[in-house]
């Protein structure tokens, strides 16, 4: 492993090969999956939903699902899947993969993003080896298979952070990395709104903060990313679209997703119920697995380090923005992801130094020794779990065993042990690599094979295709009462109808007879109630499953007329 480490990085540079191996990593990584798992719901389905409509429409101004407006988000990620849509699949709409590829490129890039940026602020040892973690972790996977904005987002961030840190630790820019810097920016905007900017201002207010203790100037070096110059440049990719989206939805976009998307979140809990603080902090380790260990573990050496300029930086972009996320009303699990590349830049730094002061103190003795203890212990509970899960899920979800999976999990869990006696020893940089080989085995089979292959779990893809087994007409024509998931009208159709009430779905159903009714079992009765004449639907075919969208199983009747 010394040795690979050697061939990839030389002092502040990364060699070709590694470079390579990074892209290669992550198309190992990501790829798998990427058109074999259905469409998700309910956020990545809204999106490619949308972005289909806009495809179809030819309107890349105004946001709708269906006939309702979509202004949760600006145009940015949207704007993007279309791309990759025209560019890749044009023909076929209603396949997921193209609308996810943005995801997997923007994943990419942060990785690769974080490579250079471990060159700019310690060496490309550790560059490479933060990238490793970055792309092993769980929720970079998961994130990186959506067709949704937070992993174009994260690269962006990246692009950012990276020309802050030049700027800041070398005080001269190439005009290419001022143009990056100040396009990101731009373009993160696009994707999320302001949430581009709130690493960027974290890491700045924390620098100026530090610079003011040094009796330094944060201005001196700033000005080198030319804001005179970049900040027009930037209002000019952000401002036609938002003025285009004013103007077609008559100032609704901006009450939409600045006061009920952004706001509510904030400070209402957007009916996803409040979450009180730490509770991100409780899931770190899951979320960062199996890096999370190593981030854990580096945090003592780190925090003694703070005042450093390199360290300052990583500390600036983690401990304001985890802030903010923790005061924040809503929590979701990827929503510090943002802080993921800096952990990892700080893990790789202090696993390069071997944990000195970690070391120290625990040959010390004391109270300190329970920390590592609790670390280990969280991070094995978490391998454990995840491994574990991924063998009982086939066999609760379909009473089948994936032999592939469980030889997988078991392997995980002996990597485990093997990184952990690494860090006992002297070569502790071996003990990341070790531990996103067993996550690339692991997150690539799940999500790959195992996860798309658990039916229950994919509701819209088995009700469509019962649907496409007994369709009548040429085009297929759904109905619904009772199930109202985006990823049913992303697969079946833009103008599949999706009603609440039993006796409306009759009524559509009768004013079209080409058309396929899907009935949750507790509308049934009304539905066939309301068909009085001679003519009655046929039960074609049932499907049981779990609705992903309210968390419950459920039984659904596909229903058609002769």
């Amino acid at each position: 492993m010394t040795r690979l480490l050697d061939k990839v990085a030389q002092g502040q540079r990364l060699t070709p090969v590694g470079w390579l191996m990074l892209l290669l990593l992550c198309a190992a990584m990501f790829l798998s999956g990427l058109a074999a798992l259905p469409p998700t719901d309910r956020d990545e389905s809204s999106f490619a939903q949308a972005t289909k409509q806009m495809v179809e429409t030819g309107n890349y101004v105004d946001i709708r699902l269906q006939d309702k407006p979509r202004y949760q988000k600006p145009i940015g990620i949207y704007w993007l899947q279309a791309a990759s849509v025209r560019l890749l699949d044009r023909d076929h709409l209603n396949e997921i993969w193209a609308y996810r590829v943005p995801s997997f490129i923007g994943m990419t890039i942060a990785v690769l993003m974080t490579a250079a940026l471990g060159c700019v602020l310690f060496n490309a040892r550790v560059g490479f080896l933060a990238a490793l973690m970055l792309a092993g972790c769980l929720i970079a996977n998961v994130e990186a298979r959506l067709a949704k904005t937070d992993a174009s987002l994260l690269a962006t961030i990246m692009v950012a952070q990276y020309g802050l840190a030049v700027a800041y630790r070398r005080e001269a820019m190439q005009w290419g990395v001022r143009l990056a810097f100040w396009t990101a920016l731009g373009i993160g905007i696009l994707i999320k709104g302001p949430m581009v900017l709130l690493p960027v201002a974290a890491t700045l207010l924390w620098l100026w903060r530090r610079d003011n203790a040094e009796g330094a100037s944060t201005w001196q070096w700033l000005r080198v990313t030319k804001p005179v110059i970049g900040l027009p440049w930037m209002l000019l990719i952000v401002v036609p679209w938002f003025v285009a989206i004013m103007h077609a939805s008559h100032g609704a976009f901006a009450e939409q997703s600045a006061g009920h998307d952004m706001l509510a979140k904030i400070w209402q809990g957007q009916n996803r119920g409040i979450v009180p603080p730490g509770a991100h902090a409780v899931l770190f380790t899951a979320m960062f697995f199996p890096s999370s260990l190593f981030a854990l573990l580096a945090l003592p050496d780190g925090w003694r380090l703070r005042r450093q300029p390199s360290y300052a930086f990583l500390w600036g972009w983690i401990i304001p923005t985890w802030i903010v996320f923790e005061l924040s009303l809503t929590k979701l699990p990827h929503y510090t992801m943002p802080t993921f590349p800096a952990f990892a830049l700080l893990a790789a730094k202090i696993v390069c130094d071997g944990y000195p002061v970690m070391r120290q103190k625990l040959a010390d003795g004391g109270w300190f020794r329970a920390w590592p203890v609790l670390v280990v212990f969280l991070w094995l509970i978490v391998g454990f779990a995840l491994a574990v899960a991924g063998v009982a899920l086939p066999v609760v979800a379909q009473g089948q065993w994936s032999w592939p999976q469980m030889g997988v999990s078991v392997a995980l869990i002996l990597l485990q042990a093997a990184v952990l006696y690494k860090l006992t020893t002297s070569r502790t940089e071996s003990a990341p690599i070790l531990m996103v080989i067993g996550s690339l085995f692991f997150m690539s089979l799940a999500f790959g094979m195992t996860v798309p292959n658990l039916k229950p779990l994919w509701m819209s893809r088995q009700l469509v295709q019962a649907a496409e087994a007994v369709q009548p007409c040429g085009q297929l024509q759904l109905i619904t009462a009772s199930y109202n998931e985006p990823s049913l009208v992303f697969m079946g159709g833009t103008h599949s109808l999706l009603l609440n009430d039993g006796a409306a779905a009759a009524q559509a159903l009768q004013n079209d007879h080409c058309a396929i009714a899907i009935i949750d079992d507790s509308r049934r009765e009304a539905f066939l109630n309301a068909f009085t004449g001679a003519v009655k639907p046929r039960l074609s075919a049932t499907v049981e499953g779990l609705n992903m969208g309210h968390g419950h199983l459920a039984r659904y009747g596909v229903y058609t007329l002769p």
